[in-house]
């Protein structure tokens, strides 16, 4: 393995842009899907049910009859065992499917949901375009649904299939704002 990959996984850092400080690879984390503006305020995940109109909550967004969950893309690092990236995105499904993950959640039972098609709602960046068809895969224990890339022609599908090379990670934490480069490089 890289030495500077396996300081990056296994050693306490700072980061010189946000000073957070990191103790393993970080995972990265989308607010919003892209088509929710800023104005909209981060809710209770109840206010779905309560509210109408459009709403955004910690893991459900609705914007007109568009609606989205939290979701994770992960992408797996080459060279690094079973280690992946974690990026934190959003979602669209269909408002059916959007109802139907929202019920199974309250009974603890959304893994019996199977996976159902989606769209990446989040621009991720190095890999901008139209966002990519995907599916969700619900998982148990209050984890967010795997999103999996089906698009084959898109570079994300490539990336969840071949993975990211050191460099390519790099690259992205730094699109992020994270100058973790520097910090493996200058020490």
């Amino acid at each position: 393995m890289d030495p500077h990959l396996a300081r990056l996984l296994t050693s306490q850092r700072t980061c010189r842009c946000c000073g957070a400080t990191f103790a393993q690879l970080i995972s990265l984390s989308c607010d919003r899907p892209d088509i929710c503006s800023d104005e909209h305020i981060v809710q209770d995940n109840t206010a779905v049910l309560t509210e109408a109109g459009d709403v955004l909550t910690e893991d459900f967004c609705r914007i007109g009859d568009l609606h989205f969950l939290r979701a994770v893309l992960a992408l797996p690092i080459n060279n690094a065992g079973e280690t992946e990236f974690i990026l934190g995105t959003w979602a669209s499904v269909t408002a059916d499917d959007f109802h139907d993950y929202h019920s199974l959640l309250d009974m603890g039972e959304v893994d019996t949901m199977g996976s159902r098609p989606a769209w990446l709602a989040n621009t991720i960046p190095l890999h901008e375009g139209q966002p990519p068809a995907a599916k969700i895969q619900p998982r148990g224990d209050g984890q967010y649904p795997d999103l999996d890339v089906v698009e084959t022609s898109h570079s994300l599908h490539t990336l969840q299939q071949r993975g990211l090379e050191f460099e390519d990670l790099l690259e992205m934490l730094y699109a992020y704002g994270h100058d973790l480069p520097s910090l493996l490089y200058d020490a």
